[in-house]
């Protein structure tokens, strides 16, 4: 044997390379030496002329962790100082998650634009068009561009095979057919990323000869997909610091509608001001706002030229906030909104902070050549303290959970300090645990990337998408579809959390359905109350502000998981279960904007389900109808619609469908079975209760709290 190979579930799997990279620029390429068992691991040996590389494998049966370590006798590159080729057949199909800069290269000039738009200025910059190209070619970009285009969000790339898989990946769904493979990089020591022909590249992030233990990648096989992604995660978090999200406190946000400043103000028109005008505005209108999230543009913050230079200058609110935080936190708990959040990047601001601040809160910051400003120390008594001290003034003007932007940006604040892994996890543990001991919740922003997910110990929200961009159609397809393949995966780490949106953009319907199904927080960033869209809001918001939620995230279905809703004509479709109901969302987010009739089938779904006959309800076409477990529920839909479907076993020949008002029916009943087999409906909210009894779909108007024989 000349080099690593190993099966997971009958799927061979190669090492087909290992390359060193020296600090100086040099390459050699290893050559297989020996193997032997060392605590029940299988270890491989790599040797070159100057290095000797490890790889360890713990396999499983259906899955496998992938680590190295290596032992040089001449300094390494400080970025990528090995990269490991892998082998693993021919799929016909892979998905691919990116991280790369150019990945939704129309973005940055629709922020200017349409985010200007939506509150009644003047765009800037030119209109951009409504059918981007998607994907867009995406060539090899040097570490040093790719570091300053943000890349902190995932993208969703297929390919024909592993060749297609773009540079900077993290995460890989290869369909073979009869089987499925997962891989998910890590970031332990070091951080991995995928790149085309299956090659691992490993960024290390400081010099040094001798790189230790560090787990770069997991790996799992199965003939579910879904089971396949599952286990990839549920295997990764048995080697790094993060818990899958079924393992860990589900965030009361959830519970109700919430609101965010964001896209309502930005931040040159963020103040307490506007902040109570819009919330009291809201709650005239009859919606119960449960949680407010004050976002950027509350600071007192320096400013410099260049890329970015916006710089916390103390702890304190600027000047469109006479009463400080405290004083905005206080007047929106008097209108009854019971929890507030506040706005920070993992770094403090988007560039840090001065020094003034660190001396204000007593503890040592660091200075970063990445940004030219003061951050959070990279070792972890020292960042815990900073992140304690700083959470606590947080805590203290009464705020409850903490958005934490730009999280990505550890990838890059501490080169030559210390390893990035180290880095990451000091720096990621200690604004976890700091914020948890101050009973703060944290919605994780710009978090997409291995060093962020690998460290994701308490935390369980994240975003999974870009920011939302009011009122262009081409957000309205894309952040959807990018919303839903990378739930995906991010699903089995945190509640996916798919961004804000205005209920009167004209594309409120997809938006809000796609949140919905998304299984994590709702909120909105409406700027003009009078023009909130309280009918939409009010099909997934009960009158006390609740929101009706699938159990789980919802997930694409199988027949759309290997194909492309922006390119090929077909529908994107999201499945969870509601309450021992079925729910479907069906979107039409085709480039070309084309009627599109495709179907649904139960046999497509992300879960098994065992009855053989189902009543169905179309929410927005108000369509009843049965259908049988292995028919198909054909459906056909225009531009940008959307529809939801859901589906109840019929037992003893009824089906409790639910409220018709509600997008997800099921969610406001509670349905019991007595014993002498008599089924049973008690209303949570006042509505019309469809079922299906004797043949006929019937519907009775009830009140909340109505008891109900079916």
């Amino acid at each position: 044997m000349d080099k690593l190979s190993f099966s997971v579930e009958d799927l061979t799997i190669e090492v087909k390379s290992v390359t060193i990279v020296f600090a100086d620029g040099s390459k050699s390429t290893c050559e297989y030496d020996e193997s032997h068992i060392e605590d029940k691991c299988k270890i491989y040996r790599y040797r070159c002329r100057d290095a000797l590389v490890n790889i360890k494998v713990v396999a499983d049966g259906a899955f496998c962790t992938l680590g190295f370590s290596v032992a040089s006798l001449k300094s390494l590159n400080y970025k990528f100082p090995l990269e490991i080729e892998i082998e693993a057949g021919k799929p016909s199909k892979v998905l691919a998650l990116t991280t790369h800069k150019n990945s939704a290269k129309y973005y940055s000039g629709a922020f200017g634009y349409y985010n200007q738009f939506a509150i009644g200025k003047e765009p800037r910059g030119p209109r951009p068009p409504d059918d981007p190209d998607y994907p867009p070619k995406l060539d090899y970009v040097e570490h040093e561009e790719h570091m300053r285009g943000y890349p902190c969000w995932a993208y969703p790339v297929l390919s024909e095979g592993s060749e297609g898989i773009p540079y900077y990946s993290i995460f890989m769904l290869a369909n073979y057919g009869d089987k499925y493979m997962a891989l998910i990089t890590l970031t332990d020591k070091t951080t991995a990323y995928l790149g085309p022909g299956l090659r691992l590249r490993i960024f290390s992030g400081k010099s040094a000869n001798n790189i230790e233990l560090s787990w770069i990648a997991s790996i799992a096989v199965d003939r579910d997909p879904y089971r396949a992604v599952e286990n990839c995660v549920n295997s990764a978090s048995s080697f790094v610091i993060f818990k899958p999200r079924r393992m860990k406190k589900q965030p009361a946000i959830m519970e109700k509608i919430g609101w965010c400043s964001w896209n309502a103000l930005l931040t040159d028109e963020l103040s307490h001001g506007n902040i109570i005008k819009i919330v009291s505005g809201l709650l005239n209108r009859g919606l119960r706002v449960g949680w407010v999230m004050i976002d950027d543009g509350w600071q007192d913050e320096v400013r410099r030229e260049g890329w970015p230079r916006r710089i916390l200058r103390r702890l304190s609110a600027n000047e469109r906030f006479p009463e400080g935080i405290r004083g905005v936190v206080n007047s929106l708990k008097g209108l009854g909104v019971g929890s507030v959040g506040l706005w920070h990047t993992i770094n403090i601001h988007w560039s840090g902070f001065e020094e003034d601040l660190s001396k204000e809160l007593g503890v040592r910051g660091y200075f970063s050549k990445f940004n030219e400003s003061y951050v959070p120390p990279p070792n972890m008594n020292e960042a815990f303290e900073f992140y304690r001290k700083f959470f606590s003034w947080v805590k203290g003007n009464g705020v409850n959970l903490v958005k934490v932007d730009n999280q990505w940006v550890i990838h890059a604040l501490y080169h030559e300090a210390s390893m990035v892994g180290e880095a990451a996890k000091n720096v990621e543990l200690s604004m976890q645990a700091a914020a948890y001991a101050n009973g703060l919740e944290v919605l994780n922003c710009m978090s997409m990337v291995p060093e962020d997910y690998s460290n994701f110990l308490f935390s369980n929200i994240m975003r999974v998408s870009m920011d939302y961009i009011p009122f262009w159609k081409a957000d309205a397809k894309l952040h959807t579809i990018f919303s839903s393949y990378n739930a995906l995966l991010f699903s089995y780490m945190a509640y996916p959390d798919y961004d804000m949106f205005m209920s009167y953009d004209s594309y409120a319907k997809v938006h809000a359905v796609a949140r919905v199904f998304s299984g994590g927080p709702v909120y909105i960033t409406d700027r003009e109350p009078d023009k909130t869209d309280i009918k939409l809001l009010k099909r997934f918001v009960l009158p006390d502000g609740s929101l009706t939620k699938v159990d789980s995230p919802a997930l694409p279905t199988s027949d759309v998981l290997f194909r492309d809703p922006y390119n090929e004509h077909v529908l994107l479709k999201l499945a969870s279960e509601v309450n021992g109901s079925v729910s479907v969302a069906a979107f039409n987010v085709n480039k070309m904007g084309e009627k599109i009739e495709d179907s649904i089938s139960l046999n497509a779904l992300p879960f098994p389900v065992e009855c053989e006959d189902y009543a169905y309800y179309k929410v927005f076409s108000d369509e009843c109808g049965l259908l049988k477990r292995n028919e198909k529920l054909n459906i056909s839909l225009g531009e940008l619609d959307v529809e939801v479907v859901n589906l109840v076993p019929v037992k003893d020949d009824k089906a409790v469908i639910g409220l018709r008002e509600y997008l997800l029916p099921r969610f406001p009943v509670r349905i019991f079975r007595t014993p002498e087999g008599r089924t049973i409906a008690e209303s949570l909210a006042q509505g019309t209760l469809l079922y299906y009894a004797d043949d006929a779909f019937n519907e009775v108007k009830v009140k909340e709290g109505s008891i109900t024989e079916i």
